[in-house]
């Protein structure tokens, strides 16, 4: 066991060439390096450095520093800094924002303006933090690598980290690795390299948005040293509101005192601040005012993902039951792989007599939790309201053997048993 391996700690912008490196890295060393993924592993230390040890002599880890959780004392250690132009990296990254899957936000919201707005914002607060993280102070053991430059120059790039990391390089041996990597490669024109990236030809160009967010990264970032692909001003935009609303470090407009005031002035009504200036009225106790701005988003907005939890929330504040109708289809999509939020809709729906709509929430909520007992005792008492009765027996069955501790759960399974026996006795 090698008990000092020499520590390399990614922080890079995703999108900015990680993989691609560490994937040359790792035909370099061998079995000699352990690359920690650091997100994904179930047994992973999420320490840093990593604290595992084995027959290693480099341990690379991966991070995007996304809190800003990585230290930057790791004398031992030698730092990956990848970075990349915010235009391309941000629509490259979008095509992954708008993958689809489960447990992630509604695909239909996260393919909205709306939403593209919000992610823009939250990756501009992104890309200023780590600026002033690692730019604006720069870390003397850190190898500072831009994407164009890793695609320029990736045996120069991967030359210059294994002679930090180990004190010595094979640079013929690191050319035969690219060399081999050109023909896995897709792209043979520029095989080893990036294809450069065109971004008006991307589905996902919105000269608007990315202007306003080019300006402000270029504004408030300027150490990365870019140069302008658009026009755009950030100053003025609905962009700069929604980073004002994200960012307590980002200076107030002129004749503003309150954050979400602000941030609204410019932004206007966009959902994720009518979601926050409801929330913080209904802890001022106005709870009217915060249910009638939340049912207004709904019916705007039904897919937004984020809406509904605190919508649930805010009517049981208010002892009271949302109303049936605004739990659309849009709003039972938009709540895929939220089990909970799906129960509350299906209650909803259930007392609103809206019974196909809450057994079909309710079957999701079933689908995504087996083991939720209120969503079978819901979804047998919808069916049975139906006239289900034998649809309705395991759910209801499954509620009293889970939830035995609930007198309501057996009383539920009598009266499906009881409309069955009355049935075959008719």
């Amino acid at each position: 066991m090698i008990e000092t391996p020499k520590i390399l700690v990614g922080a890079s912008i995703p999108r900015s060439g990680h993989h691609f490196l560490q994937n040359l890295l790792t035909k370099y060393f061998g079995s000699q390096m352990h690359y920690c993924e650091f997100y994904s592993p179930k047994d992973c230390c999420k320490q840093v450095p990593c604290t595992r040890r084995g027959d290693f002599s480099v341990i690379y880890q991966k991070s995007h520093d996304r809190d800003m959780e990585v230290p930057k004392d790791l004398a031992a250690a030698t730092y990956v800094l990848q970075y990349r132009h915010p235009v391309p990296e941000a629509l490259s990254d979008r095509e992954l924002d708008v993958q689809d899957g489960i447990g992630r936000i509604s695909l239909d919201y996260r393919l909205s303006r709306h939403h593209y707005a919000q992610w823009l914002a939250a990756k501009a607060v992104y890309y200023r933090r780590y600026h002033d993280k690692w730019l604006a102070r720069r870390v003397p053991n850190a190898i500072y690598l831009d994407y164009q430059r890793l695609s320029d120059d990736p045996a120069g790039s991967v030359e210059q980290i294994v002679h930090a990391a180990t004190g010595s390089a094979d640079r013929a041996r690191i050319e035969a690795v690219i060399d081999a990597e050109k023909g896995v490669r897709v792209s043979a024109k520029n095989a080893g390299s990036f294809k450069p990236r065109v971004v008006e030809d991307s589905p996902h160009f919105d000269a608007d948005l990315l202007g306003a967010f080019e300006d402000y990264v270029l504004t408030r970032a300027p150490l990365f040293g870019y140069q302008r692909k658009l026009q755009g001003r950030f100053e003025g935009h609905p962009l700069h509101g929604l980073i004002i609303a994200l960012d307590e470090a980002e200076p107030l407009p002129a004749g503003h005192t309150d954050r979400l005031d602000a941030a609204i002035a410019l932004a206007g009504e966009h959902p994720e601040l009518m979601i926050r200036l409801a929330q913080r009225e209904a802890k001022a106790g106005d709870s009217q005012a915060a249910l009638q701005r939340l049912r207004r988003v709904a019916e705007a907005v039904p897919t937004c993902t984020v809406l509904w939890r605190p919508l649930f929330a805010a009517y049981r504040q208010a002892k009271l039951t949302p109303p049936a109708e605004i739990i659309t289809g849009d709003a039972l999509l938009a709540m895929v792989g939220r089990p909970d939020q799906l129960v509350d809709a299906g209650k909803a729906l259930l007392d609103g007599g809206r019974l196909v709509n809450a057994v079909a929430a309710l079957t999701m909520a079933v689908g995504f939790a087996p083991k939720n007992v209120r969503a079978h005792h819901l979804l047998a008492a919808a069916l049975l309201r139906l006239n289900q009765p034998q649809q309705a027996l395991p759910h209801a069955e499954t509620a009293a053997s889970l939830g035995a501790e609930d007198a309501a759960n057996a009383k539920l399974l009598a009266s499906v048993q009881r409309r069955i026996s009355n049935r075959r006795a008719a």
